[in-house]
């Protein structure tokens, strides 16, 4: 079993990519109420060194099609009408650039890498979940959703990840963005 976090926005071969692997070791075991549980190790990368970070996978943990599946929940993403004044110039901001927008979730990436480790709750789980939020012209998040398995909304991710997106910091550029970043379980 493996259990990867990749984001994909950090492109490029020398670019260090931020993931979670997980092995099996030598002291997995069998839990008081039966159930076989394995302790692994989750490896994320960023450089030379990286922190090895331990946590419980429970293998007897079982998922139906239900837990899988896929589901958007939490706040409308859209951008608010515009309103355009021809008299006077354009005073209204300009949406984030890519490199602006690649910054700021490298920077905020900890946070939700660490909502989606807790709400996998020990099941062994691949999928790709994906964060949707609203950039205010101030650059802070005002509106999240995020589309994941049923089993990760069921153990908390949504309430988690809004909080860690509203903690990422963007840039002030006078005009909303809607910003999409992608994560990937493995």
């Amino acid at each position: 079993m493996y259990l990867a976090l990749e984001p994909p926005w950090r492109g490029g071969s020398d670019a260090a990519e931020e993931s979670v692997s997980v092995g099996d070791t030598a002291d997995a075991g069998v839990s008081a109420t039966g159930k076989k549980k394995g302790r692994r190790k989750a490896r994320r990368g960023g450089g030379p060194g990286g922190g090895e970070e331990p946590f419980e996978v429970d293998e007897a943990i079982v998922l139906t099609d239900a837990d899988r599946r896929m589901a958007w929940k939490g706040d409308t993403v859209a951008l608010p009408p515009r309103t355009l004044d021809m008299a006077g110039g354009d005073d209204g901001g300009r949406p984030l650039d890519d490199g602006e927008i690649q910054r700021g979730i490298a920077g905020g990436s900890g946070p939700v890498i660490g909502c989606i480790k807790d709400a996998t709750a020990g099941a062994a789980l691949s999928a790709e979940v994906t964060l949707q939020m609203l950039v205010g012209a101030d650059g802070r998040a005002t509106k999240v959703r995020v589309r994941a398995p049923a089993w990760l909304h069921d153990h908390g991710l949504l309430a988690c990840a809004r909080r860690a997106a509203r903690a990422m910091s963007f840039p002030a550029t006078g005009a909303p963005t809607i910003v999409t970043a992608p994560y990937h379980l493995d």
